[in-house]
């Protein structure tokens, strides 16, 4: 009676989540919508530049909304700084949106996202 008392604890413990490994993202670029889809132009520059760029190890689009907006997670390779690449794209987003809205997300809590039309 005992060991069966115990043998039901030990299957109703909880077992922690699985861990995903390919969910790290060091640098996130965000792109959103106002009501009528992304910046296609731009999403698309970002991802000829993703393609050519040789820091970047893994690439990951996460659709999230019904307009076309998703997340582009980037991994940098060892040893490569997560920093730069950043920084690099961050230089490719525009100061205004007046299409749709893009962000990005980097170590440290780095954070730009361009501003709305007014």
């Amino acid at each position: 009676m005992i060991a069966g008392a115990a043998l039901a604890l030990v299957a109703c413990a909880a077992t922690p989540p699985p861990v995903d490994i390919a969910a790290r993202c060091d640098v996130t670029v965000k792109f959103g919508s106002y009501g009528m889809g992304i910046d296609r132009p731009l999403a698309e520059r970002v991802a000829i530049a993703v393609k050519a760029d040789r820091d970047i190890a893994r690439v990951e689009r996460k659709p999230w909304g019904r307009e076309g907006e998703y997340d582009l997670c980037l991994e940098a390779r060892t040893g490569r700084d997560a920093r730069a690449i950043y920084e690099r794209y961050r230089a490719t987003l525009p100061g205004r949106a007046l299409q749709a809205p893009t962000s990005i997300e980097g170590p440290d809590g780095l954070r730009y996202e361009t501003i709305a039309p007014m």
